[in-house]
């Protein structure tokens, strides 16, 4: 590195500059640039002797590149580099187009060959020193078994959020053949991060980068576009300019080195300040560097090319294989595009009647043309890439369709090997109201109009014996989960059109277990579009509401009705008075006892307050009184359901002494709101057709 003074008052106006400078256009707020000095040191905690091993042979490096520097022109071997994109995902943003990641690609190797556009914006001071690395990175077409592949896999975890080494445990190709680079959520709270070379962590190394922060189209932009390029640099044994810190613009960063001769020692600009006529150390800095954070970065130096490859000319993880004639064989970047396989993905498995769906071709290699069978006696099929590779269709019927996709070139023809079935449903398949009790041969459980999903850990499952009314109820065995899992019993459509208000009551019971108390999610969640997207309607958490019965040290069974609880959703908001309404309860782990559900009970109200389609119901099923809230503070709202044309709603105090007598008329059920409860216990008895329920109301302050 060239080495100067630093002047304390070009120092302080370099300082005072940036406290002028404009915000980071395409920088989002609270994502560093680059985490590599925190995943470093994070690396170093774990394998203390990395670092150590670093500082040893630094002198070797620099020799190194200095031998490379040397032979000038005759070190022109382009060097290849097999590439792996993993994208782990949850079904969001994250999941990044196929075209955004060849696009990143293109960007990548632009970079690295000099050939990227705005070379002509090198200033003067650094334009001889501009390098091509002779360094092209190639997507992977075979997988270390051999097998075709198109590169980039997807998979789908919620680790995405999390971004870190766990996160790279999913999945990790093999480091002597492969650079492996992660797409996430999250990359540790930066756009992008790595390691450099080490001997240890082999299944840690690779490149994790935040999906926002990948090429230059879809979630990203052209400003973020150079994070992969930057990474790379790390990858390759690069320290940013000012040295190896997360910490540019700072005095000291004079007297740091970075192990290159030709970069000018710095302070490093801020992140996004981008000031062409910069010289803090007393010098002109290489702000256009890419290993700075001005975002106006447009080429590396000779003596970095030198020093990258000096590193993949040593076996510090195993980069000098990289590029060996038999792992490009290997990996198959060179072979010709042959057709090999047909692969498509869709934005969803299940919907409802009328809603489309899109359809994206995965197939490779060099398909010209596109043949759909969707299943429903559909067929769609051409040449025209813009309208036959990535098709919207809409399924006209209910049903679960198989979907099949064939591609063709000159070469033959291949058909995927598994179809995609798509579940169509139809509207209202729930008839209200809807009263599930778990029982064989009785309601929309026994009909298979409820699913289960589960990420890992155990599902919503049947209990028998457990039940807080009948025989059986749904629960999950959570004793057996570790925390952290999650899993969601969905229900199929419910027609809501024309309501006033819908009522959602169920039976719940939990228990904590007797060695720890633990904070269990238990949610209703409603969808007014069919499933696609869910808003939470009530939220019973393991520290508030959500335990029913005293500390269990084993498997926690409700023993009664006194072990269970209920609660009863009101839904007024008319966007969800839909034709296909769904609902869901969602469960997440945390390490507790076991959770239970049953008489989930959905009916609607229209604008007079009847409670519609009950006369449908069975008699057995249609009687019963529900208030809600309960504890209330004085006014309450009672729904009470019969059979019939009219029946009788009386209020009693905790003695038995009638308080008021209220007349319910109407067909089959009706709402009424009490007012100027006193405060303490009151039961409310519902009397119709020679039948009787009382509930028991309290009343607080």
């Amino acid at each position: 590195m060239i080495r100067s003074i630093s002047s304390p008052i070009l120092l302080a106006f370099a300082l005072a500059l940036v406290s002028l400078s404009s915000p980071v256009f395409g920088q989002e707020e609270g994502v560093l640039p680059c985490g590599q000095n925190k995943a470093q040191a994070e690396f170093d905690g774990v394998y203390p002797q990395s670092k150590e091993g670093r500082r040893l042979s630094e002198e070797a490096t620099r020799n190194a590149a200095n031998a490379i520097l040397e032979r000038g022109a005759n070190d022109d071997e382009v060097y290849i580099i097999p590439v792996v994109f993993h994208v782990i995902h949850d079904n969001g943003p994250e999941n990044i187009s196929t075209e955004q990641i060849l696009d990143a690609m293109e960007v990548l190797n632009e970079d690295f060959r000099k050939l990227n556009a705005d070379t002509g914006q090198i200033v003067a001071g650094f334009v001889d020193i501009a390098a091509d690395v002779d360094i092209e990175f190639r997507l992977a077409k075979r997988d270390p078994e051999g097998n075709c592949h198109s590169g980039i896999n997807r998979i789908e975890d919620e680790l995405t959020y999390d971004g870190s080494n766990e996160m790279k445990q999913i999945i990790n190709w093999p480091r002597n053949s492969y650079m492996n680079v992660y797409v996430a959520a999250n990359a540790g709270g930066a756009a992008g991060y790595t390691n450099y070379p080490s001997e240890w962590g082999a299944n840690t190394d690779g490149i994790v980068l935040k999906h926002d922060y990948v090429g230059s189209i879809g979630t990203s932009n052209a400003y973020r576009s150079r994070t992969l390029t930057h990474e790379c640099g790390h990858w390759l044994n690069l320290p940013h300019l000012w040295g190896s810190s997360n910490n540019p613009n700072e005095e000291d960063n004079c007297d740091v080195d970075d192990g290159v001769e030709d970069t000018p020692l710095c302070l490093g600009s801020p992140v996004g300040f981008c000031d062409l006529e910069r010289a803090t150390c007393g010098s002109l800095d290489n702000v256009q560097n890419y290993m700075e954070y001005s975002y106006c970065s447009k080429m590396y130096t000779t003596g970095q090319r030198a020093r990258m490859r000096s590193a993949l000319n040593s076996n510090v993880a195993d980069r000098n294989q990289l590029w060996t004639d038999q792992n490009i064989e290997d990996t198959g970047v060179l072979e010709d595009e042959l057709l090999c396989r047909a692969a498509f993905t869709v934005d969803r498995v299940e919907v409802c009647l009328g809603e489309a769906l899109a359809f994206t071709d995965e197939s490779f290699f060099g398909v010209t043309e596109w043949a759909w069978d969707f299943g429903d006696g559909v067929t769609f099929s051409g040449t025209d890439a813009g309208i036959h590779q990535n098709p919207v269709h809409v399924f006209e019927t209910s049903g679960e369709f198989e979907v099949y996709l064939t591609v063709s070139n000159s070469t033959g023809s291949v058909t995927s090997d598994d179809p995609v079935v798509i579940q169509v449903l139809s509207d209202g398949a729930l008839s209200g109201p809807v009263q599930e009790g778990f029982e064989v041969s009785e309601g929309p459980w026994s009909e298979g109009q409820w699913s289960v999903q589960s990420d890992g850990g155990q599902p919503w499952q049947i209990r028998e014996n457990s039940a807080f009314s009948g025989s059986r109820s749904l629960y999950v065995r959570n004793r057996q989960n570790e925390g952290g899992e999650i899993t969601r019993v969905t229900s199929s459509t419910f027609n809501a059109e024309g309501l006033a208000s819908l009522m959602i009551g169920y039976k719940y019971a939990y228990s904590h277990r007797t060695t720890e108390i633990t904070d269990d999610r238990l949610k209703l969640q409603v969808s007014k579009d069919c499933g696609e997207t869910w808003n939470t309607r009530q939220f019973h958490r393991g520290l508030t509401d959500l335990p029913t019965a005293p500390d269990h040290g084993g498997n926690f069974y409700p023993s009664g009705e006194d072990e269970w609880t209920g609660h009863i959703e009101e839904v007024t908001n008319d966007v969800y008075f839909v034709p296909n309404l769904r609902l869901r309860f969602e469960f997440e782990s945390k390490g507790g006892n076991n959770v239970f559900i049953d008489d989930i009970n959905i009916y609607g109200v229209d604008s007079l307050g009847n409670i519609l389609d009950l006369e449908s119901v069975d008699t057995e099923l249609s009687f019963g009184i529900s208030a809600f809230p309960n504890p209330s503070s004085g006014e309450v709202t009672v729904d009470a359901r019969w059979a019939g044309s009219s029946a009788n709603l009386l209020v009693r105090d905790a003695a038995g002494r009638l308080e008021r007598a209220v007349p319910l008329l109407g067909d089959g059920g009706r709402r009424t709101t009490l007012n100027g409860l006193s405060q303490g216990v009151h039961l409310l008895e519902l009397n119709a057709n020679g039948r009787r329920e009382v509930l028991r109301l309290i009343v607080t302050d």
